[in-house]
């Protein structure tokens, strides 16, 4: 007779399927049998915001039968969640969760198909002192009631972090008050994202956290309007103890400035991930984060992207440099919007201590930028990432050569995208892909695109994502020759060919043909998209 498996393995297998989120095996687990229950539900709701039915689906293109299926499947994980909180369940699912996601819960809540559909059933039994709604007046004088979603999820984030010992990270819209009163109660706290910075402004939100939490490294702001920003978001920085952040991130411009980059330096040790938005205004203070010397990940992007900073600013131009080249564990760097780029980035590609993976540049001037392009090469043993878009006007052939005979050499690429229009022939996209057998996923524009092209994309064998940009003359034979080129490394491909030659473009059947090919071979799909000319009008021709 066979033994159980004892609990420890119990929880390793679940573990494994929830990092592989197989999330329907898990929830058969937990049907099987008692023993299976505890460690396949912890997992499934430790995993919960990974989960596909977040969201809806996030699927625009599933049917609305489909999508309504999604969105009951969201309200009931939601529902659970909750309910748990209030003794309501048989499993305290809200103590298994390491993240509350109240952004996802603000969608559900604004959903058309939960409003009309769903809120009534949601918001049944337990959950029924949740419902929070206002009195509104229509037009033609009738009243209705509209969900107050901001006091919905302020009542449920009461309810539910008073049960949740495990939670590691809180995103959402978020005000003060509420912070205030959950931090104390989460001593595994770790991460915050938030909506509005302006949750941070009173002088409660740090302290709590100092307090409270002690594993708190990590912080995301979308937005933050008002008056004196950076002061007040130093202050909450410097109110962290000294070097316990590890990863700030700036979605948009919150002010952050010369206070903001001095108090990060109090984390330099720690900080290893930062994406900082600038302006006009603290652009020319950049240099001050010199003492974030210990960064694996940084992303700088202009608001405005109008200053060019060895121009205007040389003397910081030249300090920034110097801070990049001082961080010797960064991995991956991104610049947006900054007209400066390739000429920051060219010193720290040379930089033999420095060994990049992923590398993102757009906003830059290509044809002055031949030191930047030969540079590359300096990264070839290590660069796995490459994203390069910019203005090519005044590119004279000996640029185009520079570019492509270094980006051939980077063999260890596996995600290249060249959104470069006008650039490239065939030949030099051919001799580009002929080199790099490692490609996981491709994007280029090319002056016109043939057959030709596709015996070398074909030939990639773990290719899972193809976009062709550039205007194609692709015949029937030649995709379906690339589609039985297609081997187990390219299951689930993507290919996108967006510009299709209006005088050689294919029929809809063939078409069809195609993406069923495409499917039978490598579960793929094709998506097919007409050139259009953008200087004539769609309507052009049309009668009035």
């Amino acid at each position: 007779m066979s033994q159980a498996l004892p609990d420890d393995i119990l929880h390793l297998l679940c573990e494994q399927l929830a990092e592989q989120e197989q999330f329907d095996t898990l929830f058969n687990c937990a049907t099987t049998s008692r023993a299976l229950a505890v460690p396949a539900l912890t997992h499934l709701y430790r995993a919960h915001h990974k989960a596909p039915v977040r969201g809806g689906g996030e699927d625009e293109t599933v049917p609305q039968a489909t999508k309504l299926l999604f969105v009951q499947k969201w309200s009931i994980m939601w529902k659970s969640l909750i309910a748990s909180s209030l003794g309501a369940t048989l499993f305290p699912y809200c103590r298994y969760i390491r993240m509350l996601d109240f952004r996802d819960l603000e969608n559900l809540l604004d959903d058309d198909q939960f409003k009309v559909k769903i809120s009534k059933q949601f918001f049944a039994g337990p959950l029924a002192p949740f419902y929070k709604a206002d009195t509104m007046k229509r037009a033609n004088g009738r009243k209705y009631e509209r969900l107050n979603i901001k006091a919905i999820i302020d009542a449920i984030g009461e309810a539910v972090t008073q049960h949740t010992p495990t939670l590691e990270m809180i995103s959402g819209q978020l005000n003060s008050s509420a912070l205030i009163r959950w931090v104390p109660r989460l001593p595994r706290l770790q991460g915050l994202e938030l909506w509005d910075g302006s949750a941070l402004e009173d002088a409660l939100v740090p302290a709590c956290i100092h307090e409270h939490c002690p594993n708190f490294n990590s912080l995301m702001i979308f937005t933050w309007y008002g008056q004196d920003r950076d002061h007040k978001f130093s202050q909450f920085i410097s109110a962290m103890r000294p070097n316990s952040l590890k990863a700030i991130y700036t979605i948009s411009d919150v002010g952050a400035a010369a206070e903001t980059f001095l108090a990060l330096s109090s984390h330099g040790r720690s900080l290893t991930e930062l994406r900082i938005s600038v302006s006009n205004d603290s652009m020319p203070h950049l240099s001050l984060l010199a003492g974030c010397a210990s960064l694996e990940a940084l992303r700088i992007e202009d608001a405005h992207g109008t200053i060019v900073l060895e121009e205007t600013q040389n003397d910081v131009f030249l300090e920034t440099i110097n801070w990049l080249r001082n961080c010797e564990n960064l991995e991956r760097l991104s610049f947006v919007q900054v007209l400066s780029a390739s000429a920051l980035v060219t010193p720290v590609l040379l930089e033999h201590k420095i060994h990049l993976r992923n590398l993102e540049i757009d906003s830059y001037v290509l044809s002055n930028s031949r030191q930047f392009h030969q540079a590359l090469v300096h990264q070839k043993d290590s660069l796995s990432f490459l994203s390069l878009s910019g203005d090519t006007d005044g590119m004279f052939r000996d640029d185009v050569d520079i570019l492509v005979d270094s980006v051939k050499q980077l063999t260890q690429l596996k995600v290249l995208r060249l959104l470069l229009q006008e650039v490239f022939h065939e030949e030099h996209l051919m001799a580009i892909i002929a080199n790099l057998s490692l490609l996981e996923e491709l994007y280029v524009n090319g002056l016109e695109l043939t057959d030709r092209i596709l015996d070398f994309v074909g030939n990639l064998g773990n290719l899972r994502s193809a976009t062709l940009a550039g205007i194609s003359k692709f015949t029937i034979d030649g995709l379906l020759e690339f589609v039985s080129r297609l081997g187990p490394g390219n299951q689930g491909i993507r290919v996108m060919i967006d510009m299709a030659d209006p005088d050689t473009m294919l029929p809809d059947e063939q078409v069809t043909l195609i993406r069923e090919s495409l499917w039978e071979k490598a579960d793929g799909t094709l998506d097919y998209t007409l050139w259009r000319d953008p200087n004539v009008s769609e309507f052009e021709g049309d009668s009035d």
